[in-house]
């Protein structure tokens, strides 16, 4: 993980203050266990599915995911591939961080919006009924510019 444009204490204190988590895991699956044992009740800790990213068609970096909204569910999410940029709405404003492979996010309902920096790919668990959704609400803040990721590559 890497935060944008703040210290990763703070990243993460102000993380904190929404109910969302960024750990990581290197790869060691007792501890990914571990963690969302913790986040999700016993029953709605399966695999949801594997989600195949990529980054967003000009003029769509505003949209769908890109757009800020929150999800009506717990999300523990394991990053397997690739990099991705997401941005959460705290009192203090955007907290932005780019997550990698052996990442595990834990978001409870924090108003977000992610953005794919190429192809990844993300492990989904989230709360809920098994056939339910992320309960998606586009939360209507207005778009702002994305921060400028260093050493993009």
């Amino acid at each position: 993980m890497e935060f944008i444009g703040i210290d990763e204490h703070d990243g993460q204190r102000l993380l904190g203050t929404l109910g969302t988590e960024v750990h990581w895991i290197d790869g060691d699956s007792a501890r990914e266990a571990e963690l969302v044992d913790a986040a999700l009740p016993e029953g709605e800790r399966h695999l949801r599915g594997v989600f195949d990213a990529t980054a967003p068609a000009p003029g769509e970096e505003h949209s769908a995911h890109c757009a800020w909204h929150t999800n009506g569910v717990t999300e523990a999410h394991s990053i397997m591939s690739g990099r991705g940029m997401f941005q959460f709405w705290t009192d203090e404003g955007p907290v932005t961080l780019v997550l990698t492979a052996d990442d595990l996010l834990v978001n409870r309902g924090a108003e977000h919006r992610y953005q794919p920096l190429g192809d990844q790919q993300l492990r989904l668990r989230h709360s809920g009924e098994t056939d339910g959704d992320f309960a998606y609400v586009d939360t209507g803040r207005s778009p702002m510019p994305w921060p400028r990721v260093p050493h993009a590559g």
